[in-house]
């Protein structure tokens, strides 16, 4: 007996690449958009951390300043500070105080002018400002110290 011969054939999957294709380029596309972002992100964190660094530094150029000097002119330091952070205002008490809870605070009216320093005396500094990409959540420094001068 003869049986019929049967042939298979391969079936065509013609654009099967081309989908494929298109499949890697959008997961490439989400990848480097997704980088971008990070990036983008991370930028912002970097301005971020120079202003609260430069407000460190310059709220701790102060209380040098009080340490070494019995008057310190708070409105030059405060012109300073602009210069070094546009836009940033600063309080400067002559006590220990929460710069953050101003509703229950008992903090002195902030010092303006010279000053002059007492021995031993509290100080605290807030510094605010506003970051330009997120306007409405202003930005805090506040550091405290008690001056004392090591006496003869």
């Amino acid at each position: 007996m003869n049986q019929p011969k049967i042939t298979v054939r391969p079936i065509k999957q013609s654009g099967s690449f081309i989908i494929e294709a298109m499949i890697s380029l959008l997961l490439f596309a989400v990848g480097l958009v997704g980088l971008m972002a990070l990036s983008a992100q991370s930028l912002n964190q970097v301005g971020q951390s120079k202003a609260r660094n430069d407000a460190s530094y310059i709220a701790g150029e102060l209380i040098a300043e009080m340490w070494v000097s019995a008057n310190v002119n708070i409105t030059t330091w405060q012109a300073r500070l602009d210069a070094v952070i546009p836009g940033a205002t600063a309080n400067v008490y002559l006590s220990t105080c929460d710069c953050v809870d101003t509703v229950t605070n008992v903090c002195t009216t902030p010092a303006t002018g010279t000053v002059a320093i007492a021995m031993p005396q509290p100080v605290t500094i807030c510094i605010q400002w506003t970051d330009r990409k997120d306007p409405n959540n202003p930005r805090r420094y506040s550091t405290s110290s008690q001056i004392s001068k090591n006496q003869p």
